[in-house]
């Protein structure tokens, strides 16, 4: 895993421990859709995207976060750098 993932990984642990109170495994599968790595529901999911959209300063249009649920870490990774160049 590169340093993007890794960081991201770590991030998304501490929004579900601290900010949704949900047990996270001390090891996640990133190759894992996100939704089933961390056993997120619709509204966990959205929590969590407001906090990446605080955290890299960008916006997630609502229809994409059903596709965000879908992709792995560094599927993610991809993503939320292309939506920082298009901002």
């Amino acid at each position: 895993m590169n340093e993007q993932v890794i960081e991201l990984q770590s991030y998304i642990k501490q929004v579900c421990e601290e900010k949704m109170n949900m047990e996270v495994p001390a090891e996640t599968d990133a190759a894992l859709p996100i939704e089933q790595a961390f056993d997120l529901d619709s509204i966990s999911m959205f929590e969590l995207i407001v906090n990446l959209e605080e955290k890299y300063g960008t916006r997630v249009p609502e229809t994409d976060i059903e596709a965000i649920g879908k992709m792995n870490l560094s599927e993610l990774v991809a993503y939320l750098e292309g939506q920082k160049a298009n901002a």
